[in-house]
């Protein structure tokens, strides 16, 4: 049986302050996509040092569309979407590849930590925020 595949997909405008990092943290993965969406800086020129897999996407308000177009010019069997400020702890690299290669579940919700003002907002609600952030490409696809 073949190895599964895990494809990172990233939405950019404007990241150059945090892609690097975020990028770096995804070697687990094997496939980063990036699109980008109309960056003035130099965002695209630190993603290329990480894919070749780097896409220009129009700037049209909200992200979905942009998100959706990664996801279609990934090829991984899973997809985790991961945001430029976002990073992936090794811990949770590790347990997202037990659950790729087991493959018996179809999506997980990942809990975010939310930092205002470098502060972890640990109150109202705002932790755990679970969203679901991979997930099976053949099954999903994120919302319009």
């Amino acid at each position: 049986m073949a190895k599964i595949k895990i494809s990172a997909v990233i939405n950019t405008r404007n990241e150059s302050e945090n892609i690097f990092d975020c990028l770096n943290s995804l070697k687990f993965c094997d496939e980063i996509v990036v699109v980008d969406m109309e960056s003035t800086d130099n965002t695209k020129e630190i993603a290329k040092q990480f894919t070749d897999k780097v896409f220009d996407h129009p700037m049209v308000g909200y992200v979905e569309p942009a998100r959706n177009f990664a996801i279609s010019k990934a090829i991984g069997d899973w997809i985790l979407v991961i945001d430029a400020d976002e990073r992936i702890p090794k811990t949770l690299a590790i347990k997202l590849e037990e659950i790729a290669e087991k493959n018996e579940i179809d999506y997980v919700r990942i809990p975010r930590q939310n930092l205002i003002f470098g502060q972890w907002v640990r109150h109202s609600r705002w932790w755990p925020d679970f969203n679901i952030r991979f997930f099976k490409k053949r099954l999903s696809r994120m919302a319009k």
